[in-house]
């Protein structure tokens, strides 16, 4: 029976799914690698994603914003209650709570060291929401507007005005196709979620009211926090796009760079629409950096303390069932994947700001025309502009990865935390 309604629930889920979701069809993957998405294509894609944001409360690009507050408001008290039922299931013993609470690690000697990482990847979330709905309230300018300058630009009747001049057909496949493809994301991310819940709940049966009571409680987690999941997939795919669209832009003004270097003469509307396009990455890519930088470094302290906290739990600790130690160390990947990602990512920019001003700095001055004076004071504003970017980036990185002091007072406050949940746990033992 309850398999029944699960089974039904996923059924009219999927169906109201296809409601919402606009076409996504083979069709549509096949313009991907065919080659040939266009502007009104991708223009139309991006009126369906604006769509289907409202429908969904997930995103308003409007001025308002209304649907994002209301959407990260429920989201973030949904986050929180999730993240105080693990810690309160980590830290009771009660079997009655647990029963009700829906407690799928059933094995009462891995369940709070499970449960307490559950609480932790449930109160991450929660962080984000907070600094975004604070740029809301605060009226901050957000890195989402580069996507309204840049659908402003696709309506431009001037191809010289757009921001990707040279690679302009590359970003306009990945964005179709990120779009397309991240309709169908919170469905498949919460199936696969539910199968494996259900999964683990299945071998680790022990007596058919607790069985009823775990699958029931897994279909009203499904429910309650789709959107959730949906927002959070929604959010990854925008951090996505904006590394992509980053990359592209610079490269493309490298590109215009080296072309502009080999001209002798140039007339003013090419150096107006060049510097135009400058500005314009010049404006977000400090908002970019800004707003960025915080969330990395609470990210850096926060996973390298948990990571060290793994590792300890998987050097220190035997564990009755193996799924746990799987399970442990997948996170304990993930969690080094997230932080040599934004790392990475953090040179990679750095890096690719060094060339831009580089590029710059070698365009030619002498045009032969009354305008160079104007062009010479537009390229000197710029080029302080972007060293003091470059400089901000370097000191990002110091932040990321050369802080020896912030990671050898994260590792004194995570020996003197293990020490704790060691004596917790043999005492439980």
């Amino acid at each position: 029976m309850a398999r029944f309604i699960l089974s039904y629930y996923c059924y009219s889920k999927m169906k109201n799914i296809k409601n919402i979701r606009f076409g996504f069809s083979i069709k549509s993957i096949s313009k991907f690698s065919n080659l040939n998405v266009t502007k009104s294509d991708l223009l139309r894609a991006i009126d369906d994603l604006e769509h289907f944001e409202r429908s969904t409360r997930t995103f308003d690009r409007s001025k308002s914003f209304q649907y994002f507050q209301l959407q990260s408001l429920i989201i973030l008290l949904l986050n929180i209650m999730l993240a105080m039922k693990f810690l309160l299931l980590s830290i009771t013993d009660s079997e009655t709570i647990r029963l009700y609470a829906g407690d799928i690690f059933v094995s009462s000697s891995e369940t709070k060291v499970l449960n307490y990482f559950c609480h932790m990847g449930a109160i991450m979330p929660c962080m984000g929401k907070i600094f975004l709905l604070y740029l809301n309230q605060s009226e901050r300018k957000s890195f989402l507007d580069i996507f309204v300058e840049y659908k402003e630009s696709l309506k431009g009747p001037d191809a010289e005005s757009s921001l990707l001049s040279t690679r302009e057909n590359l970003f306009r496949k990945q964005y179709y196709f990120l779009i397309k493809s991240c309709n169908y994301a919170p469905f498949v991310v919460v199936s696969f979620l539910l199968i494996a819940h259900t999964s683990m709940v299945t071998i680790n049966y022990s007596s058919l009211k607790l069985y009823i009571m775990q699958i029931i409680h897994i279909a009203i987690l499904g429910v309650v926090y789709y959107n959730s999941i949906a927002s959070g997939i929604w959010f990854i795919f925008i951090l996505v796009l904006a590394a992509l669209f980053a990359c592209n832009s610079i490269d493309s003004l490298i590109t215009e760079c080296s072309k502009l270097t080999s001209f002798t003469h140039y007339t003013w509307a090419n150096a107006l629409s060049f510097y135009h396009k400058s500005n314009l990455i010049s404006n977000w890519l400090d908002c970019i950096n800004m707003q960025f930088a915080w969330i990395f470094i609470v990210a850096y302290v926060y996973l390298a303390f948990h990571n060290i906290l793994i590792f300890f739990y998987l050097t220190q600790f035997k564990f009755g069932y193996f799924g746990v130690r799987v399970f442990l160390i997948f996170i304990n990947v993930l969690t080094l994947t997230v932080l040599y990602s934004c790392n990475y990512l953090g040179a990679l920019v750095g890096q690719k700001t060094s060339l831009l001003h580089l590029a710059f700095y070698r365009i030619s001055i002498d045009t032969g025309n009354l305008f160079d004076i104007k062009v010479a004071l537009k390229k000197l504003h710029f080029l302080e502009q972007i060293q003091a970017r470059k400089i901000g980036f370097y000191i990002g990185n110091y932040i990321y990865l050369d802080n020896n002091n912030m990671l050898l007072l994260t590792l004194e406050c995570g020996s003197l935390y293990l020490l704790f949940c060691s004596n917790i746990n043999r005492n439980n033992q």
